[in-house]
């Protein structure tokens, strides 16, 4: 189903865009964005299982593993620090036994602990990304650093409106979903196809 979807509706509507990106066309750079955003969320969304839910736990069965909690109900979050700490329960407790919590315990303050996890974070994103698309850009990197700015406005969002509130989690979902994952993606295959021109995109 992933492959259908990038091969039918994500690679031509990529391709489609790069023109647009050569003329610097702020118009269709936008309704390209947005024309991909549905691909890129519904994608995403079944990555998300397939990994998540469906891989994870037959490797769990497999290797005898009791605790499955690999995510929590991420998609509820009413602030993005919440979606952080609940989408990918592995990679997060990961950082806070080796990155927060042995900072915290040299007397670093907590927040300067925050920021060295998303830096360590955003590197490491940036890696994942750059190496397969042999594009070091930074687009990763600064995607998911700037993750810290959003993450202070949905936290003063959600104390202003109250938790039950639904506007840090619509924040969330228009920029990490509907503007940033196919943003990224768009930058990263224009990248691509500048620095291997008369080769066809993976």
């Amino acid at each position: 189903m992933m492959y259908v979807l990038t091969e039918q509706y994500a690679k031509p509507t990529l391709a489609n865009s790069l023109q647009a990106l050569e003329e610097n066309d702020l118009v269709v750079i936008v309704e390209r964005v947005l024309k991909l955003s549905t691909t890129a969320v519904v994608i995403w969304l079944l990555m998300f299982y397939a990994l998540f839910h469906a891989f994870l736990n037959i490797l769990a069965e497999v290797l005898r593993f009791g605790d499955r909690t690999f995510y929590l109900a991420w998609w509820n979050s009413g602030n993005l620090a919440t979606y952080w700490r609940l989408w990918n329960r592995p990679v997060y407790l990961f950082f806070k036994r080796h990155v927060y919590i042995p900072s915290v315990q040299r007397g670093i303050s907590p927040a300067i602990c925050q920021l060295l996890v998303f830096l360590a974070s955003a590197v490491l994103h940036e890696v994942l990304v750059g190496i397969p698309t042999h594009a070091i850009t930074g687009f990763a990197f600064w995607g998911m650093f700037g993750q810290i700015p959003l993450i202070a406005l949905t936290r003063a969002l959600e104390k202003w409106r109250g938790k039950d509130s639904a506007l840090g989690n619509t924040i969330f979902w228009i920029t990490f979903c509907v503007v940033g994952q196919p943003t990224i993606a768009l930058l990263y295959y224009y990248q691509w196809t500048a620095t291997h021109k008369g080769m066809t995109p993976p």
